[in-house]
């Protein structure tokens, strides 16, 4: 079982976007995935198919009194075989401020998924925009962390305040990678610029750039991934080489 999450403080640089299209091609690739949606947005749980709810979140099955198993909160993705969901709610902010609380919330996630009752091949988290309790948690224990990095001004700036709090709750094992996302190959010196900031980053960089996509933004604002709206789209054959690099980079099935 392998655990990778999606991370980063900055908003607006397509971290849920990444992460639902990921889990979707591991599954279309015949993975059993489990995404955990910590965003309290629960625009991923959303984007893979599932209309808000009133029923258990991921935030019920962690703390040091969850209200439900894990078991209990992952529900099957309705469009997906082999994609299975821990949804998010809004009420989860609230629910991150007391978890911030608790002396074991870096313990959170391990101890929710010895409640699961079946072992997922890739696990997946999306976290919120941020660092809190929700965050730290899935770096504290994430085989492989991926930080989206758009391209233009600052945009180094953010992941090198996750490479810190990575670093900060890391004590062994684990690895910290960039994805460069929103690649606009139209802009070669902002791009030439871009591959040369990258090259002095401690973070190493995949090889995947996903581009800027019309047909990946109009899948987001209906709530689908654009495998499903537009499969010949720009950007699909990235996404899925995305997910491939990724699996292979956290090991064999």
């Amino acid at each position: 079982m392998a655990f990778i999450a999606f991370s980063t403080i900055k908003g607006g640089v397509g971290k849920t976007t990444l992460c639902s299209h990921v889990a979707a091609a591991l599954a279309d690739a015949g993975r059993q995935v489990l995404l955990l949606d910590l965003d309290p947005q629960a625009h991923a749980s959303l984007v893979l198919g599932l209309e808000s709810r009133e029923g258990p979140c991921v935030g019920d099955a962690l703390g040091p009194r969850p209200r439900h198993t894990l078991a209990q909160v992952v529900v099957a993705s309705p469009k997906r075989p082999g994609l299975f969901i821990a949804p998010a709610a809004p009420r989860m902010a609230a629910q991150e401020r007391e978890l911030f609380q608790w002396g074991h919330r870096l313990q959170a996630i391990p101890r929710a998924l010895k409640t699961l009752g079946w072992t997922p091949d890739i696990i997946l988290a999306d976290t919120p925009p941020s660092i809190g309790a929700y965050t730290e948690a899935v770096l504290a224990t994430a085989d492989l962390v991926v930080a989206p990095v758009p391209t233009g001004a600052f945009a180094l700036q953010g992941l090198g305040e996750i490479e810190t709090a990575w670093r900060d709750v890391r004590e062994q094992g684990g690895e910290l990678v960039a994805v460069v996302n929103l690649w606009d190959r139209r802009t070669t010196a902002t791009n030439e610029a871009m591959e040369g900031a990258l090259s002095e980053s401690t973070v190493p960089v995949l090889r995947a750039r996903i581009p800027r996509s019309e047909s990946i933004n109009q899948a987001g604002l209906g709530y689908e991934v654009v495998f499903d709206t537009s499969p010949q789209a720009s950007g699909v054959e990235e996404l899925r080489a995305l997910a491939q690099e990724l699996a292979k980079r956290v090991g064999p099935r």
